[in-house]
């Protein structure tokens, strides 16, 4: 089924029919998906829309600052119907909804907002794969409703835009950074560190993001070297997560979401793995892909129903066998290799 791609002013339009919107991102949520649909929701509040955000999983102890308490709220069935319009914002796939796919399979979802090029379209979309982050997206929504008058200034917005982009750009060193990035951080960071309110400054954004860390985390890097393995001579690099493995350690799967930074981050590695086990359901399995070369790991996971970025990408893969679905992931990576 093909899906209407619209213009931005298009989504800007929809956004503003709504009265009562509700807000997907997809499963494991990291610092993009936090913070553009906090920052979509407090575009919507100022609109006089009435906004709740839902993952599928939830919001890591790290990110949890992000995400005003009053938008966050846990999906329940049928939560849907008391809502006029089903947004998902960083979301490339149905697959990446996790256990709030059916919405988007039922035709429930009226936008999807993505930065993604590569994935599987489930609603009318707008999407552009130029942009860094789904956060970009959510700046140029902002900027266009300020430029045209309809809101204020709105230092809590920029908040939430800075961190998405921050994140997922590993702050600024990742391949997907262009200028346009970074004329729009400084934008960010001249709205919020003149803002009286209160309110972070960029800099203690960023000490929060990635300066400070839990006991939580540093268990969940501690799993992830204790589980590194190395394939194809050295060119993957690879985590297994399985569920009793982190449930010992008092580990949620949301404490995770970084594990593949460590064989990311091992010389020589082409390509990096995590493989997680999710501990509700046994049988599937999450991989996070990474390529630190020319290989496209977004084409691998689309072979699996998932998507993401050239250097970036994510999808599931189901078998009983933790051991049989890792070394699945190995082979099906390391063909993008040759």
């Amino acid at each position: 089924m093909s899906f209407e791609a619209v213009s931005l002013r298009e989504a800007i339009n929809r956004l503003r029919e709504a009265k009562r919107l509700l807000i997907l991102c997809h499963t494991n949520p990291d610092g993009d998906a936090v913070g553009s649909s906090a920052a979509l929701a407090l575009i919507a509040e100022a609109l006089g829309i009435s906004a709740c955000c839902v993952c599928p999983d939830k919001i890591a102890d790290r990110l949890r600052f992000i995400m005003p308490e009053r938008f966050s709220a846990e999906y329940e069935d049928g939560m849907e119907d008391s809502f006029d319009t089903v947004l998902s914002v960083d979301t490339a796939s149905p697959a990446q909804l996790g256990c709030l796919s059916h919405l988007a399979e039922n035709g429930k979802v009226d936008l999807m907002l993505d930065h993604h090029g590569v994935g599987e379209a489930y609603a009318p979309n707008y999407i552009d794969s130029r942009a860094s982050a789904a956060g970009e997206i959510m700046w140029h929504i902002y900027n266009t409703l300020k430029n045209d008058g309809i809101i204020g200034t709105l230092p809590d917005v920029s908040r939430a835009i800075y961190a998405a982009v921050v994140s997922d750009t590993g702050s600024f060193k990742f391949s997907n950074v262009t200028p346009e990035t970074h004329c729009i951080a400084a934008c960010l960071v001249g709205e919020i560190n003149t803002a009286d309110d209160g309110g972070m400054t960029t800099d203690e954004l960023c000490r929060t993001l990635f300066g400070r860390r839990t006991m939580r985390d540093i268990k969940a890097q501690g799993l992830a070297i204790d589980q590194l393995r190395v394939f194809e001579n050295g060119d993957i690099a690879a985590v297994l997560l399985r569920a009793d493995d982190y449930l010992d350690r008092g580990l949620e799967e949301g404490d995770l979401s970084a594990a593949v930074e460590t064989p990311r981050s091992l010389t020589g590695v082409k390509i990096a793995l995590a493989v997680r086990q999710k501990a509700d359901e046994r049988c599937t399995f999450k991989v996070s892909s990474r390529s630190n070369c020319e290989a496209d790991v977004a084409e691998v996971c689309a072979g699996f129903g998932g998507g993401g970025h050239p250097k970036a990408a994510g999808c599931t893969i189901y078998g009983e066998d933790a051991e049989e679905v890792l070394l699945e992931a190995v082979n099906a990576f390391s063909r993008a290799l040759r």
